[in-house]
């Protein structure tokens, strides 16, 4: 029985707490995880930020940092810059 219910409760940690994303007027705009991984609601986001609406945690009320969503993989100052070196 106990083997079970350890399965079982390994089993419920895998799944990740959503979060949800809403502009000023509670429309939801996108979902991500706790480790602000975009679950849905990629263009959205893109949007409502060309927009500079301004973005909040539902279940919080803090505003969303959008940095974290959108990193860019190959900047001018790590290297890996898509211009060639001449």
């Amino acid at each position: 029985m106990r083997t079970i219910a350890a399965a079982l409760t390994s089993a419920l940690h895998w799944r990740q707490r959503m979060k949800t994303i809403v502009d000023e007027a509670g429309e939801v705009i996108a979902k991500a995880t706790d480790d602000h991984t975009l679950v849905g609601g990629h263009h959205r986001l893109a949007v409502a930020a060309s927009l500079g609406q301004r973005l909040f945690w539902r279940d919080t009320g803090e505003p969303v940092k959008l940095d974290l969503f959108f990193r860019h993989k190959f900047s001018s100052t790590d290297g890996l810059s898509r211009s060639p070196r001449l």
